[in-house]
Parts: structure tokens; C-alpha cells; sequence
């Protein structure tokens, strides 16, 4: 094999190595918004609800709401309200319950002493949106690509955190997302 045939024979291999790179680079490209689950718990209930453990999104779903935030973003699409309560552990402390609606969504934030927690997170509107953009409107699809659900669903998904203190609940129509829901325990 002389010197020219040997140049072109290295240069075919580097033109194909960098295509079957860039080919191979392209096809385990990963969704930035995909949520991972850190458990294989799930399980169904009687009423058909799939239930998945989920520590990290539970935990952090609601973050971007809170009562500043509430305020500023979306004065001009949710009414608030605020409502003072005896706390139930202290006779002497009285606390607050800000309530953020319209007509379709409510958003209800507990204000103790030294935290706020949000107890009530029911929207319909695709503006407000938690961890890794789930937000109404998306499709079923999307949703259990998001989360990696392996198992057939119904209409009723929820996600739960490990001591089950913490719910979202996810509500499909016609293979949208159309209602989000928790349930947060609060003592």
C-alpha cells in the first residue's frame, strides 16, 4: 500500500469515526426536564389512582410559591386574601392563611411564626408550573416520559414523598393534564 492510499484510508476512517460519533452523541441526548424517580415504589388503589414515590420532586414541586412571589407575579390573576387563626399548639400565637384564587385555581399558604406552608395547590391554568415544567395542558404522554413511568395509568396519578405526608395529584382529560391537587399534612 503506497503513502497516498494509506492518507486516504486514515482520513475515510477519521470522517467515518466522527460521524458515527456525532451519530451515537445524538441518539443518548437526555431530556433536561426529565424527572428521575429515586424509589420503584408504586402501587394502585382500589379506585384506579397509580401512586408513585417520588422524594425529590415532592419535596420541591412547590417551591417557587410563596407568599412574595405570589404576590408579585400574579397580583393581577389571583385575588388574595388573608384570614387570621389561633394557632392549634399555641393558644397565644395567631397565625395566617393567605389564599391566592380566581375562579379556577386556589393556592392557600399557612403563615406561622418561623415558616410558611403552602396546604391548598389546586390549579387548572398551564401558568403555574412546577419542578421540570409539569404544568396543565401537557400531554399524558409528555407527563410519563417526564416522570419515566413504565406501568399503564389512568386518569388519577399521584406522586408522593416517602412518609405520604406530602400528594400531588395529577387529573388527565382527554390525555391532557387538566387539574393539579395536593394534600399536604400539616401538624
Amino acid at each position: 500500500m503506497n503513502l497516498k492510499n494509506q492518507i486516504f484510508l486514515i482520513i475515510i476512517l477519521a470522517l467515518t469515526g466522527c460521524n458515527l460519533t456525532k451519530h451515537d452523541k445524538s441518539s443518548e441526548s437526555v431530556d433536561e426536564d426529565t424527572i428521575v424517580f429515586h424509589s420503584n415504589n408504586s402501587y394502585s388503589d382500589s379506585s384506579a389512582v397509580a401512586t408513585f414515590e417520588c422524594e425529590d420532586f415532592v419535596s420541591e414541586a412547590l417551591n417557587n410559591y410563596t407568599i412574595p412571589i405570589l404576590n408579585k407575579e400574579y397580583k393581577g390573576i389571583l385575588n388574595c386574601s388573608k384570614e387570621s387563626v389561633v394557632n392549634r399548639h399555641d393558644s397565644d400565637v395567631i397565625d395566617t392563611i393567605y389564599t391566592f384564587s380566581n375562579a379556577e385555581n386556589k393556592i392557600q399558604i399557612y403563615r406561622a411564626e418561623e415558616n410558611d406552608f403552602i396546604f391548598t395547590f389546586e390549579v387548572m391554568d398551564s401558568i403555574f408550573k412546577l419542578t421540570g415544567n409539569i404544568k396543565t395542558g401537557m400531554t399524558k404522554e409528555n407527563f410519563i416520559r417526564k416522570f419515566q413511568i413504565t406501568e399503564t395509568i389512568n386518569n388519577q396519578v399521584q406522586i408522593v414523598n416517602s412518609e405520604g405526608t406530602m400528594r400531588l395529584m395529577f387529573y388527565f382529560e382527554n390525555n391532557r393534564l387538566k387539574l393539579i391537587n395536593s394534600y399536604l399534612y400539616l401538624d
